[in-house]
């Protein structure tokens, strides 16, 4: 089957690909297809936890997270299935360190914040333990949605702006001159411009075409209790002891954690949550919500995302001319990728890079390092 010419490749259809791929339509690249093995949000997309950290830390900086909330906002106007879900969320230190991360970050942000007392935890939200706890920061406004929705609404947002999905598997590539060409299971599709940005399937895709990152895929974890009462909760993370958690629509908590390991086959993957995962839960739950303790597990899941070196993305060029990655976003994807699908925008279209892309650049490392995988809910200290 001959080749089809466009001006843009994206490689892979989820939350990523599919930012990736607004961002280029609004940078001015006309003819861009997407390319997806599955149903858009079949994998991790439509699985996360779907709280949008961007609403609560500034970790790449303030006009990195801006970017993120204002198009998301946007998208939760044009996408009337799309629902944001407005909360307060608290950042709970259990140890010195963490309360002095906390006094920094609300220094720093420019998130409006309230740093309170184990005291003042209490007297806010009366459903927390704190005989452990040594500080919390406030936020007032955080926010999280169904991720699933989320995919879906970028996508129909992509389709707006002219970007064509094919459900094809990409097989392999090849460099013709300037142009790269993407062999997919239907046939071959070629352009100047090609972006991987396939989550957790990015590595093995990138060495098909004769390069590589730094890039590792990981577990991430999520269980869902089922309370014995209703509970009137606000979002919370506690990085002290791994976990994270926020309210369900439907009444019941969701609790995600660093408990992780490696994904050592992506297509033998079981999607259930591990065992030791399950235990850090149960042992967390009522040790920060006390009336847990009699909380049932409703559903649980696993999904496959990819981690870093340093839990910096890879955004920009590889050594490939025109070959583009977008991934390795440590289990952030959905809050991060609209800044880093900007980033790249910007550098293909030859604009001020929104920050600095050095910190970002997908050859720092040589590709194939062996690292550690770092604990997936962690105080976000810079490199």
């Amino acid at each position: 089957m001959p080749g089809t010419s466009f001006d843009a490749v994206v490689v892979g259809g989820g939350i990523v690909g599919a930012n990736c791929a607004v961002q280029l339509a609004r940078a001015g690249v006309d003819d861009i297809v997407m390319l997806e093995r599955d149903a858009p949000a079949s994998k991790a997309s439509g699985r996360a936890a779907g709280s949008l950290t961007i609403y609560r830390h500034e970790r790449f900086g303030a006009e990195a997270s801006r970017v993120g909330r204002d198009l998301y906002e946007e998208y939760e106007r044009a996408y009337d299935g799309l629902t944001f879900h407005r909360e307060k969320s608290y950042s709970i230190a259990y140890s010195d360190e963490g309360a002095h991360y906390l006094s920094l970050k609300d220094e720093s942000t420019t998130v409006e914040t309230e740093l309170l007392s184990a005291a003042e935890l209490a007297d806010r939200e009366p459903e927390f333990a704190t005989d452990d706890v040594t500080a919390a920061l406030c936020i007032d406004e955080a926010v999280y949605t169904d991720p699933e929705q989320l995919t879906h609404a970028a996508h129909a947002v992509a389709r707006d702006e002219g970007v064509s999905l094919k459900i094809e598997e990409v097989r392999d590539f090849e460099v013709e001159g300037k142009d790269i060409s993407v062999k997919t299971t239907n046939g071959s599709y070629e352009a100047p411009v090609v972006i991987i940005a396939a989550g957790a399937w990015t590595k093995r895709l990138l060495q098909r075409a004769g390069t590589d990152v730094a890039l590792r895929p990981r577990t991430s974890q999520i269980a869902i209790l089922d309370p014995p009462n209703n509970i009137d909760l606000p979002m919370w993370g506690a990085p002290d002891w791994s976990v994270y958690g926020r309210p369900t629509p439907d009444g019941r908590v969701l609790f995600g954690g660093g408990t992780t390991t490696p994904v050592t086959d992506l297509e033998d993957f079981h999607n259930r949550a591990r065992v030791p995962f399950l235990r850090q839960v149960g042992e967390r739950a009522p040790e920060i919500i006390p009336l847990l303790e009699d909380a049932t597990l409703h559903d649980d899941w696993a999904g496959r995302v990819s981690a870093t070196p340093d839990r910096y993305p890879h955004i920009g060029e590889t050594d490939i001319e025109g070959l583009y990655v977008c991934s390795g976003f440590n289990g952030e994807g959905i809050s991060n990728s609209p800044f880093g699908a900007r980033l790249l925008a910007d550098l293909i279209g030859g604009d001020d890079p929104l920050v600095d892309p050095s910190e970002f650049d997908p050859t720092r490392y040589q590709g194939g390092e062996e690292f550690e995988i770092n604990d997936a809910v962690e105080w976000w200290d810079d490199r």
